[in-house]
Parts: structure tokens; C-alpha cells; sequence
């Protein structure tokens, strides 16, 4: 488990998703620091509720795909619930910090917002690999070609690893 936390970290350095959760997240901590903030406030909510929404449209998504292309095992599902639990508890202790460094939601929203913007990713290149991409606008699909690629190359296989 502890390899596939590694990976998806590699993967949001290559995709610059900690690259955009740092920006948001400064931009998120300014606001919050304007409004003086403090604890779990409206920031949090709304970007804990936006996390959870994009984790579950990835899930289901991404476990239509499997299953669609006859590599779904239920270790695999498991392993994804597992994987977004850690996500849920990383979040968590950078609230944490925010609380102990008095930070606002700096850690917490350059975290969380790193892991929406990777799973938002994932959640458009399954739509296109699944053929949705008809119903959905195609500049979605150009910003995100190489995560297509990776999605196409990884079901191809048929390890849907």
C-alpha cells in the first residue's frame, strides 16, 4: 500500500498537482487570513465536501471502466477505498498543522486541493477512455492527454493496475 501512496505522489509531481494545490492553497490561505478564519470554518467544509465528491465520481467512474474492460478484481476496489481513506487521513493532519502552526487552512487546502486537482484528472481521462467524452467539452480532454494516454496504455494491458 505503502508503493501505491508513493506513486500517486510521483504521478502529482509529474502532473503538477502539488505545484496548483500550493497555488490555490496560498491564494485559499491569504482569504482565509483576510477573514481571520480560525479552526474549522467554511474553507475547510467546502474543500473537504469538494474532495469527497471527486473521490467518489472517480471511484465509480474508474470502477465502471474496470469493469467494462474485464479487469476488475475486488482487491483492486479495496485497494482504492484504502488509498482514499489515507487520502482523507493526510488531509486531515494538515489540518492538524494548520491548527498547531496556526496557519488558517494552508496545509490543509495546498493538500487537499493537490488531491482533488490529481483525482479530477483521473475522474476526465476515465470519462474519455469510457467513450463519455462526447458528452462532456473536448478542451477537458486536450489539457489531459497524457493521463489519457496512461489510462488507455493501463487498460489496454488488461492488468488494470
Amino acid at each position: 500500500m505503502f508503493d501505491k501512496m508513493t506513486d500517486v505522489f510521483q504521478k502529482m509531481v509529474v502532473n503538477k498537482s502539488l505545484v496548483l494545490g500550493a497555488l490555490t492553497g496560498s491564494v485559499g490561505a491569504f482569504f482565509n487570513a483576510v477573514f481571520e478564519a480560525k479552526g474549522i470554518k467554511e474553507m475547510h467544509i467546502y474543500i473537504a465536501i469538494a474532495l469527497v465528491i471527486i473521490l467518489i465520481l472517480d471511484y465509480a467512474v474508474g470502477d465502471r471502466l474496470a469493469k467494462k474492460n474485464k479487469v476488475y478484481e475486488s482487491n483492486i476496489g479495496i485497494d482504492a477505498v484504502i488509498r482514499d481513506g489515507i487520502i482523507f487521513l493526510i488531509v486531515g493532519v494538515g489540518w492538524i498543522f494548520d491548527q498547531l502552526l496556526g496557519t488558517g487552512a494552508f496545509v490543509f487546502a495546498v493538500l487537499a486541493l493537490s488531491f482533488i486537482y490529481h483525482n479530477l484528472q483521473s475522474f476526465v481521462a476515465n470519462l474519455y477512455v469510457l467513450g463519455w467524452d462526447k458528452h462532456f467539452p473536448m478542451w477537458l480532454f486536450k489539457i489531459l492527454e497524457s493521463e489519457i494516454n496512461a489510462k488507455i496504455e493501463k487498460y489496454n494491458k488488461g492488468d488494470g493496475k
